[in-house]
C-alpha cells in the first residue's frame, strides 16, 4: 500500500487502482482521476494523506466534480425558499438574527408546547390535529435554528438539545397517533429546509422505535438528539449533491458518503456522548456489511445505528425529493418487512411495524363494509388489524367514530390509491 500526500497530489492525476482514507473509506474507484475540487475539500476537512495499490500516474485535467465551495465555507449560507429553489442568506444577517437568542434556541419551543398542551387539555378533541401540527412546525423551526446556529457560530449545545428532544418525547407519548399522521407532503409546503425537514422525522420516528421496546429514558434522549442532528455533516458538502435530481458520478457519491464521518468529527469536536458519536457515524450502516463508512455487520453496529438505519430509510422511502416521487407509508413498511438483502434488523423493523402498525398511522384505507378510514392508532394486540377513523362518521359525542378493524366486516381490504386519495382529503376539506 503506498501512501500520498493530499496536498502534494496534482490535478487530472491517475489511478488505476481505488484511493482510500483507510482500509474501509474509499474516496476514489479504479481508473478515476483525482481533481483539485477534490484536493481542496479534502484540505479543507483535514485529510492529510490518502493510500493506494498503485503509483499515481499524470492525466489531462479531468471535469470538475462541483465548482462551488461547501455551504460551511461559503460566504453565503444555502437554505430552502417557499418556491422549492436554493437560495442564498447573507451570513452576516443570520450572526444578527441569532445574536440575541444564543443561550436559548428554544424558548419559543418551550412556550408553544406549553401552551398547547394546556389547550389540548382542556379541549382533548377540539382542533387537536391542528394543535399538534403547530407543534411539529415550531420543532421544524427550532431544527433550522440548531443547524443555523452551527453554520454561523460553530455551536450546539448538547444540555439544549436534550431539553427539547425531552419535550418531544413527551409531546409523542401523548400524541403519537396524531403527529404520525402529518404527511410528508405536509410539510413541503412550507418554507423548510431539506435536511432538517428530513432529520426531524427521522427523530420522530427513531423516538416511536424506542418507545416501542422501552429503551431507558435517557437513552432515548440521546437517541433523538443523534437524529435530530444526524446529517450536520452534510453542511459541509456543496448541495448540489443531495439537491441534484441528476444521477451521481462515483467520485460524487464518494463524497456525500463522507457526510457521516463529517458527522461524527463535528459533534466529537463539540464533545457529545459517545453514545451520539457512533449513531450519527453509522446510520447508515447496513446489517449485511454494504452500508458505509465502515461496513460493519450487525454485531459491530450500535443499537443507535440500528434505529437509525431504519428510521432514516422508512423517512426517505414515504418523502417526496426533487429526483423521486414519495411512495405510500403501507409501501415502506413492506419494503422494509421484506427486508431485501437482510439490510436491517429485525428487531428494530418488528418495533416500528409494532407501533404504527402493519397499516401505518396515517394511511387512508378501503374497508370491506365499503366505507373509508383513516389509520389512527396501532392495535396492540394485532399491528395487522388497527384502530381506523370512519371518513365522514361521527359518534355520539360529536368526534369521528373510531373502530377496530377485524377479518370480518370491517377488513381492511387495500390501501387507497393516490388518485383514490386525493379525492378523500378535498372531501375533508
Amino acid at each position: 500500500m503506498i501512501s500520498f500526500q493530499v496536498a502534494d497530489l496534482q490535478n487530472g492525476q491517475n489511478f488505476n487502482s481505488r484511493v482510500i482514507l483507510d482500509k474501509h473509506f474509499v474516496v476514489l474507484d479504479n481508473n478515476l482521476t483525482f481533481s483539485s475540487a477534490l484536493q481542496k475539500r479534502l484540505v479543507e476537512w483535514g485529510f492529510k494523506t490518502l493510500y493506494s495499490e498503485n503509483e499515481a500516474a499524470p492525466a489531462p485535467v479531468v471535469e470538475k466534480l462541483v465548482a462551488s465551495k461547501p455551504a460551511a465555507y461559503a460566504p453565503k449560507a444555502p437554505v430552502s425558499h417557499s418556491s422549492g429553489e436554493t437560495v442564498d442568506i447573507d451570513l452576516d444577517t443570520l450572526n444578527e438574527e441569532y445574536k440575541d437568542d444564543s443561550n436559548a434556541l428554544n424558548t419559543n419551543l418551550k412556550a408553544v408546547i406549553s401552551k398547547i398542551n394546556l389547550a389540548i387539555k382542556n379541549f382533548p378533541n377540539k382542533d387537536r390535529m391542528e394543535n399538534v401540527m403547530t407543534v411539529y412546525n415550531e420543532f421544524l423551526d427550532y431544527t433550522q435554528k440548531v443547524f443555523t446556529r452551527y453554520v454561523t457560530h460553530k455551536e450546539m449545545k448538547s444540555s439544549e438539545l436534550s431539553e427539547s428532544i425531552s419535550l418531544l418525547i413527551e409531546f409523542i407519548k401523548n400524541n403519537k397517533k396524531y403527529i404520525l399522521r402529518i404527511q410528508p407532503t405536509e410539510e413541503h409546503k412550507l418554507d423548510k429546509n431539506f435536511l432538517t425537514s428530513h432529520c426531524l422525522r427521522s427523530t420522530i420516528i427513531s423516538i416511536v422505535i424506542a418507545l416501542q421496546i422501552n429503551m431507558p429514558s435517557q437513552k432515548i434522549i440521546e437517541l433523538g438528539i443523534a437524529a435530530l442532528i444526524h446529517e450536520i455533516g452534510q453542511i459541509k458538502l456543496p448541495p448540489q449533491l443531495y439537491l441534484t435530481d441528476k444521477p451521481l458520478s462515483p467520485q460524487a457519491r464518494n463524497l456525500l458518503a463522507t457526510h457521516t464521518v463529517l458527522g461524527f468529527n463535528i459533534v466529537n469536536e463539540l464533545g457529545f456522548s459517545l453514545p451520539i458519536k457512533v449513531g450519527i457515524l453509522e446510520h447508515h450502516e447496513r446489517e449485511n456489511g454494504q452500508g458505509y463508512p465502515r461496513h460493519l455487520t450487525s454485531e459491530k453496529i450500535s443499537a443507535f445505528g440500528k434505529i437509525l438505519s431504519v428510521a432514516c430509510s422508512y423517512e426517505a422511502i414515504t418523502s417526496p425529493r426533487h429526483y423521486k416521487e414519495a411512495r405510500t407509508l403501507y409501501e415502506a413498511t413492506i419494503e422494509l418487512l421484506l427486508n431485501k438483502d437482510k439490510q436491517y434488523d429485525d428487531i428494530v423493523i418488528k418495533a416500528l411495524v409494532s407501533a404504527v402498525s402493519l397499516f401505518p398511522i396515517g394511511t387512508y384505507v378501503y374497508l370491506s363494509n365499503g366505507k373509508i378510514g383513516q389509520v389512527t392508532e396501532s392495535n396492540p394486540n394485532d399491528p395487522r388489524l388497527p384502530i381506523v377513523e370512519i371518513v365522514g362518521e361521527k359518534n355520539e359525542l360529536g368526534n369521528p367514530k373510531s373502530i377496530i378493524t377485524d377479518n370480518d366486516k370491517n377488513k381492511i381490504v387495500r390501501v387507497l390509491n393516490k388518485e383514490e386519495l386525493k379525492g378523500v382529503q378535498a372531501y375533508i376539506k
